[in-house]
């Protein structure tokens, strides 16, 4: 009989559906025993659509009881199978979802209690046989989630059975409230007695094992006094990779879809091909400082991967534009981030978030935990930024560590926040904008896309009063060249031991685009003399010529021809502009 090819289970996040439906797994079973090894309570986060409830359902089929004679058939073929660790099968595992509880703020109380209280009579009647006959009745006529849980945690000590508690998404609801309610209501339900603080309360007195996923730890350390026993692990490198893709996993995936037919042609200039093409989009996480200094490889977000391969074998192209749809929807999460700002009082951060679009890294520390009240403190506005997964780590600087846009997708994130300010000040007009696209990628006429962005920025300037020099027309320029599809964004990219401003790097998707450029910025005052602009452009000429003569940069343009320009501004005024 012919096997079932496995398709990709996009959007699913239910382990045992992936086994029953034969779909594509990325082995993570190997993470089992590096977890049951360490500390019995856990706080692991990630960012979103970084598959934490894949996870979590694989641990709940692992652990569970009920599970002890399905372990050949859920587990066949992966690493675990062949590894098992003492505690298999040895649990009655219940899991909560906190993203399933949502409504409005008057409702968000009772649709906890309701949430919670229904998943409890749900483990009551899985494992009633454990107990005695009534068991799950006996749940269900109690009038409350707490009552229900003091049941079920002393039902179980008394029948000497070990209880596992799984919470997937922890901060799911409790962040919205913090973004769109304020501290205010926030800390009404996380402190004192507020009904999510007295919850963790019961959970820590009843649970032999508790891991928590969520996106920051924010929520866990104003619950510090109702749960203070989670072990953070979250930067640890051991558990590096525990989420998201490795290259050698998405190699693996494209061989596997090479070999059934669903991916056509030479495998290794397909793989070469692939890998080149989402790379720049979907790769570049690090979660561990240690990993990092240790040379192991970054981490591609597995959603983003499956959203290109599925695209690229379906249609046998990429989509021209690359920005997967999840991540613009994303878009949220530095709105999200500016509105806990502006509800704890403080400005707006623009020139952090210019900082981070424009520059090759900021420096900060991460820190582990923190509660919602010092938000506003610089350190932990970088390390909310870390947590969302906006800023991902590249190395270290003394005691802090430098922090940077992880991919052109979240880049694109910055960017669309960039452009929004700019256009309150001066309207570009992106049709015409897009063709001088056109016109620089195809045919080599660049000079109007260049001065159309420069006289914007004179009228963007001039209102704001407060974007002059050399740093702010190089974010100006990226945010809008970011505009343009023929194009990866470089920014401070090294070449021959120095950084250009601007490289843009022809994406090798768009056969027409026969033209690649390097940037070079320089500034001078308004009332600078004809010599001091001279100088500056003789500046910009001897680093364009040192850049160019980079064995790099003549492998990232091969096929197209390189064009120099340089640039020089005096004030706002684009005064001088040559291609070299």
């Amino acid at each position: 009989m012919e096997q079932k090819i496995k398709l990709l289970p996009s959007g699913i996040s239910d382990f045992e559906v992936i086994h029953r439906d034969n779909l594509y797994y990325v082995d993570k079973t190997k993470f089992i025993s590096i977890l049951e090894n360490g500390d019995r309570y856990l706080f692991f986060g990630r960012p979103r659509q970084f598959g934490k409830s894949l996870f979590v359902s694989m641990l709940e089929a692992y652990y569970d009881i009920k599970n002890k004679d399905r372990f050949d058939e859920l587990f066949s073929g992966l690493w675990i199978h062949d590894h098992p660790t003492e505690c298999r099968a040895f649990y009655q595992v219940m899991r909560l979802d906190f993203s399933l509880v949502n409504g409005g703020i008057d409702d968000i109380e009772t649709n906890f209690d309701s949430y919670c209280g229904n998943r409890m009579v749900e483990f009551a009647q899985k494992y009633e046989d454990f107990y005695y006959k009534g068991f799950a009745e006996d749940i269900k006529n109690e009038p409350n989630k707490t009552e229900r849980i003091n049941i079920i945690t002393s039902k179980a000590k008394e029948y000497g059975i070990p209880l596992y508690l799984i919470i997937d998404e922890y901060d799911n609801f409790t962040n919205t409230i913090l973004s769109l309610h304020g501290e205010k209501t926030y800390t009404a339900i996380t402190h004192g007695e507020g009904f999510y603080r007295e919850l963790f309360k019961k959970f820590k007195a009843g649970f032999e094992r508790i891991f928590l996923t969520g996106v920051s730890p924010v929520t866990l350390d104003d619950l510090t006094s109702g749960f203070n026993i989670a072990s953070y692990v979250s930067q640890s490198a051991e558990l590096n990779q525990m989420l998201g893709f490795s290259e050698t996993d998405v190699k693996e995936m494209i061989k596997y879809y090479h070999s059934v037919g669903m991916i056509e042609g030479d495998l290794r200039q397909q793989t070469d091909f692939i890998i080149s093409t989402i790379k720049p989009w979907c790769n570049n996480f690090c979660f561990s400082l240690d990993s990092f200094q240790n040379n192991e490889p970054s981490m591609y977000n597995g959603m983003m991967v499956m959203y290109y391969l599925k695209r690229y074998m379906n249609e046998k192209k990429f989509p021209h534009d690359m920005t997967a749809p999840n991540s613009m929807m994303d878009y949220g999460k530095l709105d999200h981030l500016v509105k806990l700002e502006k509800l704890m009082g403080n400005t707006l951060r623009d020139s952090f978030i210019h900082k981070a679009a424009n520059e090759e890294y900021v420096l900060g520390e991460v820190k582990e935990h923190f509660p919602a009240t010092e938000l506003i403190e610089d350190e932990n506005f970088i390390s909310l930024m870390y947590y969302y997964g906006m800023l991902t780590i590249r190395g270290s600087f003394g005691f802090r560590m430098k922090l940077s846009i992880p991919n052109n997708n979240i880049r694109k994130q910055y960017y669309k926040y960039i452009l929004n300010q700019y256009n309150k000040s001066a309207k570009v007009d992106i049709s015409h904008l897009q063709d001088t696209f056109d016109s620089a990628g195809m045919f080599g006429q660049w000079k109007e896309m260049f001065s159309y962005i420069a006289e914007k920025y004179k009228e963007c300037s001039s209102n704001r009063n407060a974007i002059e020099g050399e740093r702010n027309i190089q974010g100006y320029f990226m945010a809008y060249l970011s505009l343009c599809p023929y194009y990866l964004m470089c920014p401070e990219i090294e070449f021959n031991h120095g950084y250009c401003d601007i490289f843009l790097m022809p994406d090798r998707r768009f056969k027409d685009v026969k033209h690649s450029y390097i940037i070079e910025f320089k500034y001078v005052k308004a009332d600078s003399s004809a010599q001091e602009v001279s100088n500056k452009f003789d500046e910009a000429v001897a680093q364009l010529n040192i850049y160019a003569s980079d064995e790099k940069i003549k492998n990232m343009t091969s096929g197209t021809d390189l064009h120099k320009i340089a640039m020089v501004f005096k004030g706002l005024e684009l005064e001088k502009i040559e291609k070299i």
